[in-house]
């Protein structure tokens, strides 16, 4: 949605950017934010970065790794960057009108948003714009790392509550970063197992699903899906490009 407006300024004046910067974030999202950053000054248009006041890490030496049900890294991670801006907001006065994502095939979600009169513009469902056109324009972006070749939404690298396909893009794609979320995942369900003198996992509320078990399923099942899907997905490209060669003659 910011190239978007950056590129219709003059019907969607920006005067800031600001971004909320978490460690956990996968490594193309921070090339992502590198560039939008670049382009937004490029505009003459003020970025700022906020980060939570404790790292991911820190919170992780306190709370452990987080479940399903206990996601502190919602509340006392994320949302403390918010903290923080709306904290800003107020003591500058300024007025502020946010622009939101949301497209235009997702109405449900921006029509309680207009119920509740909060001071919000959606260029993208202004515009007619659907998610599947976005999702197709994120599939031939370099940018984002083939993540949007089979994924719809993007979270937080350690997320409990990623889907198997993600996990296996985290093996892939960044190893050293998935290993590392295992090595917690463990620790923690070896804390927790002794705490309550039975098997616990992270990820599940059966502690039969737990990190040695993700592990596995990622590296023998998952990780061949995601490759049958990146293949699907290059094939139909190939098969795309092909139709507009031989159209346009």
């Amino acid at each position: 949605m910011l190239n978007y407006i950056l590129h219709n300024l003059d019907r969607y004046p920006l005067d800031g950017v600001v971004h909320f910067e978490l460690e956990i974030d996968y490594p193309f999202i921070h090339n992502v934010i590198d560039y939008m950053e670049t382009e937004c000054k490029r505009a003459g248009i003020q970025f700022v970065r906020i980060k939570p006041r404790k790292t991911w890490e820190e919170l992780y030496d306190k709370c452990g790794f987080p479940t399903r049900k206990i996601r502190w890294c919602n509340g006392h991670y994320k949302l403390d960057a918010k903290r923080q801006l709306s904290k800003w907001l107020n003591e500058v006065g300024f007025y502020v009108v946010h622009y939101i994502g949301y497209c235009a095939d997702e109405e449900r979600r921006f029509n309680k948003r207009l119920s509740a009169k909060k001071l919000e513009i959606y260029p993208l469902a202004e515009n007619g714009i659907n998610e599947d056109v976005i999702l197709e324009w994120a599939k031939t972006q370099p940018i984002f790392n083939n993540y949007y070749k089979t994924n719809k939404r993007c979270g937080c690298m350690y997320c409990p509550m990623s889907s198997y396909l993600n996990f296996a893009y985290l093996y892939k794609y960044y190893p050293e970063n998935f290993r590392y979320m295992l090595e917690k995942m463990r620790e923690t369900e070896e804390l927790r197992e002794k705490e309550l003198g039975r098997p616990f996992s992270v990820i599940s509320s059966n502690p039969k699903y737990n990190a040695d078990y993700l592990e596995h399923i990622v590296k023998t099942k998952w990780l061949k899906k995601l490759n049958e899907m990146e293949c699907t997905t290059k094939q139909k490209n190939i098969a795309a490009a092909k139709n507009q060669i031989e159209i346009g003659g």
